[in-house]
């Protein structure tokens, strides 16, 4: 029997007990693979879990590590398997040769290149040259793929426009499967098997002034840009005219993972409510809750809210904790035009309704509260969970990674990009070796600068040395005479 492939599955964001929506991708879809053949899961720091059956974990960096540390164990660590599932790969410190021998999977299932439209859009000085270097690193990704995973249809239409501009759609795939799924599937955001449990306390618990049988409405993605939380802050400014016991609290307002800062939408959030009167009254700001205890936070609230501003961003983004919405059988209130807000309307499991409508959302928090509408709601997502479980998104992943192939011809055939990619090396390699020699010298610099803060000994003035004369004193004085 052939030994199954092994799998490097490369970890982008923080892995460990709080994790956003791509550690928790990551983690879970390095779980399933490793039921059915080796897999390394990497991680950007040690992780204090205790790895799945069938993964290895490793770290490929530390706190402080500079990207070179980071980029030269990824390299290792993509010459030790055969298959590598990743967002990014490490260009500028593994050989091209390396790189072109090895079965790449590239998940575009965050189309961050869009994200980066908006953090250009509203930061151009930062923004936009990160925004021009990502479109380069996207080139490459588009032209390295062997195979190719998206979160649903829709960003499968966006992904497919990508690779045929790329050269990617290609007659080999075609005869394999006119479809193209040979090329490129979906393989979304999963759910646990099981139900959800409680283990702990949510915001009833966490915040004194919410009541055992006050009104939740749980803001319970993170707090971006893109998103809309002044809308929701609002809406709750209207509901607490019709609804005294309404509070909306926002379960995360940062990524715990250190690289990604507060955005600027929190301060405005926080200036909002204030002056709105309702900060700490009616509206609650949480830090973020660890991914094992974001069931007893959802398990304690009444509505869940999805708010977006209308940006192309929005159209194809996969809002990954609404699928937590379904697990834990809450109804979402959700902006109109991303794929989820599809689900929802589709499904019947929440309200939807038009950007920066803070009245639409009132009036669809009072329709998920009427009992007839909120129980039909409630049994829509218990029927719904079922066909979201990480086992089943899978799938197609799975099913590549078993037995990886290469159809195309032209997969990283591209001179152009060779010859660039071997330059970009090459300078990398010289400004790691730069890097290096200025901390040797920093050092150094360091240690004289404490030799000399040393007191120096003075020495043991003598008799002979009290009587000796100033000869200085004297040569000047025989010169003015």
């Amino acid at each position: 029997m052939t030994p199954q492939p092994s799998v490097l599955v490369i970890a982008s964001d923080t892995i460990g007990p709080r994790m956003a929506g791509s550690g928790i991708r990551y983690w879970n879809l390095a779980r399933v693979l490793g039921a059915q053949q080796p897999v390394t899961l990497a991680t950007r720091e040690p992780v204090d879990l205790s790895p799945p059956p069938g993964v290895t974990l490793r770290a490929y960096g530390y706190a402080g590590a500079s990207e070179d540390e980071r980029g030269n164990a990824l390299a290792r660590l993509l010459a030790e398997h055969e298959v590598v599932v990743a967002q990014h790969l490490p260009y500028l410190y593994a050989d091209p040769a390396l790189i072109a021998s090895r079965y790449i999977v590239v998940d575009l299932y965050a189309p961050w290149i869009l994200e980066k439209l908006e953090y250009a859009r509203i930061d151009p000085l930062r923004g936009e040259p990160n925004r021009q270097d990502d479109v380069t690193i996207l080139k490459r990704l588009l032209s390295l793929g062997d195979f190719f995973i998206c979160a649903a249809e829709r960003q499968r239409d966006f992904w497919l426009g990508a690779l045929a501009a790329a050269g990617r759609l290609e007659l080999a795939h075609v005869a394999a499967d006119p479809e193209l799924r040979t090329l490129i599937d979906i393989v979304g955001f999963g759910l646990p098997e099981q139900p959800p449990l409680k283990t702990g306390p949510g915001p009833r618990g966490r915040f004194p002034a919410i009541g055992r049988d006050d009104t939740v409405l749980l803001w319970n993605g993170g707090m971006w840009n893109w998103l809309d939380p002044l809308t929701a802050i609002r809406a709750t400014a209207l509901l607490v005219e019709c609804l005294p016991n309404v509070r909306l609290v926002f379960m995360g307002t940062r990524s715990p993972g250190a690289q990604v800062a507060e955005m600027e939408v929190v301060a405005s959030a926080r200036m909002l409510a204030s002056d709105l009167g309702l900060l700490d009254r009616h509206v609650f700001f949480h830090d973020w809750v660890p991914y094992e205890e974001r069931q007893n936070w959802l398990l304690e609230a009444t509505v869940a809210l999805s708010l977006h501003v209308a940006t192309v961003e929005a159209r194809f983004a996969y809002r990954t904790r609404l699928l937590d919405n379904i697990w834990c059988g809450v109804p979402t209130v959700a902006t109109e035009g991303d794929i989820l807000a599809d689900v929802v309307r589709d499904e019947k499991i929440g309200v939807l309704v038009r950007p920066a409508d803070a009245a639409g959302v009132r009036d669809a928090v009072m329709q998920v509260l009427d009992r007839d509408a909120g129980r039909a709601m409630r049994s829509n997502l218990a029927a719904l969970a079922q066909r979201y479980t990480w086992e089943q998104v899978s799938r197609p992943l799975a099913a590549w990674c078993a037995a990886p192939q290469r159809l195309s011809a032209t997969r990283g055939q591209d001179p152009q990009a060779e010859y660039l990619q071997s330059l970009e090396r090459m300078y990398s390699d010289t400004a790691q070796y730069a890097r290096h020699l200025e901390q040797v010298v920093a050092a150094k610099d360091a240690a004289l600068q404490a030799a000399h803060a040393q007191p120096q000994p003075q020495p043991i003035e003598t008799e002979t040395a009290r009587k000796r004369p100033d000869l200085g004193s004297l040569f000047r004085r025989n010169r003015a005479g």
